[in-house]
């Protein structure tokens, strides 16, 4: 498999020969957002909107981007928020759109695996970066060399999470629930597999059960895991359906240690699970706890503006607007030359400190990334300990 440094060298060696790469004459430099405005992910999209907006105004605020080759400053620009309804047909016609739109020199976006992986062709074929904010499928490792992610991948937080419940030392049988799309099955696998490799018996697992997107009734899925009684169960799905799977195995006393991702790291599931999220044990990368001063300090200023504490997405979608910058500054303000500015932040650039930490990618494009463990306690997610 080439890496996406490998093949952003055919990028320059285009650039170099003068081939036409160059930015559109512009007074800004324009990012595109797709994200899911409508439907049961709208939430995360809202936050997306947010937080790649508050970003904006910030970097703005500090006299904008001086595009590498460039002595002056530009702002940067939100020239669409796109609403892909988290629907893989609707993300490849926004893919398109963009494409299309010479103003939009990246997009920020899309949410989900799903979505992203329809977009990548379109995307790659045309040259145009996807930097993801939740698309954590491992197939989109292979996407191409115009797709990024700033989250870390299914394959890395399934055996994370798998060789972390393993050392606790708790829990000898597991079951586990997905939601039937890319994410799902793939997030799934890998901890089975990761449980598999790290000496869990095959029989331990005693069972995986699918239900669809959207569901909302998860009675015969949970009802048959009941009856054979895991210690844990992991739920690889997101946080609307997850919050829904804790609160129905409580009505059914199904007495198991709830894990997941990030998928179910949000706010929305505490408050929509209730007092059935109590004791929940998800994996993630973001905390207001996280006492290192830049993250304190980005945390306080979203505060004082929007009059509420700042979440994982809010987060993640400023910090692919800062990395986005970034990489203007280091490799210039056209499409290709985005993507190679990208590719070389973490190989060959420190990492850009942003709301997540350090945020930097590997040779494929994918962001290398510490782990944080929570617990829901008395309605709140803190640090586990």
């Amino acid at each position: 498999m080439k890496t996406k440094l490998l093949l952003m060298v055919v990028l320059v060696a285009g650039i170099t020969a003068g081939t036409a790469m160059s930015a559109v004459a512009a007074d800004t430099l324009g990012l595109g957002l797709c994200a899911p405005m409508t439907g049961g992910a709208a939430s995360w999209g809202q936050k997306a909107e947010v937080g790649a907006k508050f970003a904006i105004e910030r970097i703005n605020a500090r006299g904008g981007v001086v595009p590498k080759g460039k002595s002056s400053a530009m702002n940067l620009e939100l020239i669409e928020v796109a609403d892909d309804k988290n629907d893989p047909r609707e993300g490849a016609s926004i893919a398109q759109r963009f494409v299309d739109n010479e103003k939009i020199l990246m997009m920020v976006g899309p949410l989900t695996s799903s979505v992203a992986l329809a977009q990548a062709p379109i995307m790659n074929k045309n040259g145009l970066v996807q930097l993801a904010i939740g698309a954590t499928a491992q197939a989109y490792t292979d996407a191409g060399p115009y797709s990024f992610r700033l989250v870390p991948t299914d394959a890395f937080q399934g055996r994370y999470i798998a060789k972390w419940a393993n050392d606790q030392g708790k829990w000898k049988t597991y079951a586990v629930i997905y939601v039937n799309d890319d994410y799902g099955r793939g997030l799934a696998d890998v901890f089975q597999t990761g449980l598999k490799e790290i000496g869990v018996p095959e029989k331990n697992l005693v069972a995986s059960e699918a239900f669809l997107p959207n569901d909302t009734d998860f009675s015969a899925q949970l009802t048959k895991i009941k009856g054979l009684k895991p210690d844990a169960l992991f739920i690889a799905g997101h946080y609307k359906e997850g919050a829904l799977i804790a609160r129905q195995a409580a009505e059914l006393r199904l007495d198991a240690q709830i894990l997941g991702t990030d998928g179910i790291g949000h706010p929305e599931y505490i408050k929509v699970a209730g007092k059935a999220a109590e004791g929940t044990i998800y994996s993630g990368y973001f905390s207001l706890e996280d006492k290192r001063p830049y993250i304190q300090k980005w945390a306080a200023d979203f505060k004082k503006k929007f009059d509420y504490d700042p979440g994982l997405v809010e987060a993640i979608a400023n910090d692919c607007v800062e990395i986005a910058a970034k990489a203007i500054e280091i490799a210039g303000d056209s499409r290709q030359e985005i993507a190679i500015g990208l590719s070389t932040i973490g190989p060959y650039h420190p990492p850009m400190m942003g709301a997540l930490g350090e945020n930097q990618f590997d040779g494929n494009g994918d962001m290398v990334r510490n782990m944080l463990m929570y617990v829901v306690k008395d309605g709140v997610a803190v640090f586990y300990k």
